[in-house]
């Protein structure tokens, strides 16, 4: 019976994440194919200047919710194993009412204060106009966001990241209208603006209808336990998501203060195209985290110790020679998709592939943390290293430039995947996989040596030469996992098996 369960909650964990990745890199090919256009068609400093008014904006939008719409994931599989439709539904009004208040509050402040703005802190004219049209849009995300978190708390992974895709769509294709009718900054603007309506009628209507179909003969119910229980869990989210605001958008905000516009569109370039490798970790929290919350709640943490333990393996496995690939041909890959003129990005993009390795960690720990309702932790992790990636930001962008902000960045993630470590063990048995992790750097290592030498000695065309280049080297790697045994196939048929 055990063996039946754990296999069962293995072929939703994989199939769950295979799906949440497909889309979730397909959103991202999208969001990058905006990207490209708007670096190609914006310039250098006016590509900075959005990109620097979206990170302000990202940095307060991290209040906008107070972290309600994300205690939907934690709270829908409850009521579901308790079959409370109506708490389910009273919870989501409950979250929107309470964001459409907050919203309110923060867009009249943007709108008091944009003015100031954009002479004292973006020095640029130009931000005025385009801070204020963007607080509208950020404002009516907020309520995709909270769609998005319910379609995850029900499990249901394909709406939830579906939501991405959809997003990324209208955007691209308003981005384009605004590049043919040359609107500059006004046509991402635009486009970023009427896209969460958008969004708000096609999936509103299917998390009522398909998702939630109980949703109108449920009742809605003013609970104070319940309002009690929502409110204590977001205060934490809260303070974590302000603290992950705070990590991610320091390094443009820093470059936009302490440097000019120019090198917060190289570094635009960098830290994006690196972080298309969160989108793995993504995909694994997106069904981490209510399937941890399940096995919790039910008291099978045997299952989640061997879950967890899995993911430390297999996600190593997996995003190592991506990491290297990256590093090995980025500056193949800022020429081709964003032209010469941002070729000095090309090393802090370097930087930062590194850091993604630590970010997929960590990831696996925080959405673990979230799902048994400890997100304090995850509060204390990353405040822990906002505080240093903040200082270190003040003394490295000042000493080296966009490096700087981009080993500030790798630290960070260093620091909460080790204090991610030392916490998860206080809940669960679980064994860190570190000589097999050894074992992958070591052939990772290999990897990118072969990589450099083949890059010297083949000479081809630009194209077919990494073609070959990658398929020697991975097929490399792969035979590497087997020999130093880090895999095995029986190993990889029990797996097969168990997603089967």
């Amino acid at each position: 019976m055990q063996a039946e369960k754990q296999t069962t909650y293995t072929k939703f964990a994989v199939r769950g994440t295979i799906i949440v990745l497909l889309i979730f890199l397909l959103a991202a090919f999208l969001g990058y194919l905006v990207r490209f256009v708007l670096a190609r068609n914006l310039g250098v400093e006016d590509f900075g200047l959005f990109n620097s008014i979206f990170a302000f904006l990202g940095l307060i939008g991290a209040f906008k919710s107070l972290g309600f719409d994300k205690a939907l994931i934690k709270f829908i599989p409850e009521f579901q194993h308790e079959n409370k439709k109506d708490f389910i539904k009273s919870s989501i009004i409950y979250v929107c009412v309470i964001m459409l208040v907050i919203n309110i509050i923060i867009i009249t402040g943007v709108y008091l204060f944009s003015s100031y703005l954009s002479v004292n802190f973006f020095h640029s004219p130009k931000a005025d106009i385009v801070l204020k049209i963007l607080a509208i849009a950020f404002f009516l995300d907020s309520f995709v966001m909270a769609f998005k978190f319910a379609f995850q708390g029900f499990k249901n992974m394909v709406y939830f990241s579906m939501i991405d895709v959809v997003r990324m769509v209208i955007v691209l294709s308003v981005v384009l209208i605004g590049v043919k009718l040359n609107y500059g900054l006004l046509g991402p603007t635009i486009a970023y603006t009427i896209t969460p309506p958008i969004l708000i009628l096609i999936f509103g209507w299917i998390l009522v209808k398909k998702t939630f179909p109980d949703f109108f003969k449920s009742k809605f119910i003013f609970d104070r336990d319940l309002i009690k229980r929502v409110s204590k869990y977001s205060i934490f989210v809260t303070e974590t998501s302000a603290a992950a605001m705070i990590l991610y958008y320091t390094d443009v905000l820093a470059l936009t203060y302490f440097s000019d516009l120019k090198n917060v569109g190289l570094y635009s370039v960098a830290l994006p195209t690196a972080k298309v490798l969160m989108y793995f970790p993504r995909a694994i929290g997106g069904v981490l985290l209510p399937l941890t919350s399940e096995l919790w709640v039910k008291g099978k943490t045997k299952i989640l110790s061997a879950g967890i333990e899995s993911l430390y393996k297999y996600s190593i496995i997996l995003i190592v020679p991506v990491v290297f690939i990256m590093f090995s041909f980025a500056d193949l890959l800022i020429t081709v998709l964003y032209g010469e003129i941002y070729i000095l990005a090309a090393n802090s993009m370097k930087i930062l592939s590194i850091g993604m390795i630590f970010a997929v960690l960590y990831g696996i720990n925080i959405n673990f943390f979230a799902g048994i309702g400890k997100p304090q932790i995850t509060t204390k992790i990353v405040y822990t290293a906002a505080a240093f990636n903040f200082v270190a930001n003040i003394i490295l962008i000042r000493l080296i430039g966009l490096e700087g902000a981009a080993i500030a960045t790798t630290l960070s993630y260093l620091i909460m995947m080790a204090i991610g470590f030392m916490y998860i063990k206080k809940f669960i048995q679980v064994e860190f996989p570190i000589k097999i992790w050894a074992k992958i750097f070591l052939i990772g290592a290999i990897f990118v040596v072969l990589i450099w030498l083949m890059k010297k000695i083949i000479i081809l065309n630009i194209w077919v030469k990494t073609g070959v280049i990658l398929a020697i080297s991975c097929s490399i790697y792969v035979f590497l996992l087997f020999l130093f045994r880090v895999i095995n196939f029986n190993e990889l048929k029990e797996l097969y098996y168990r997603i089967r």
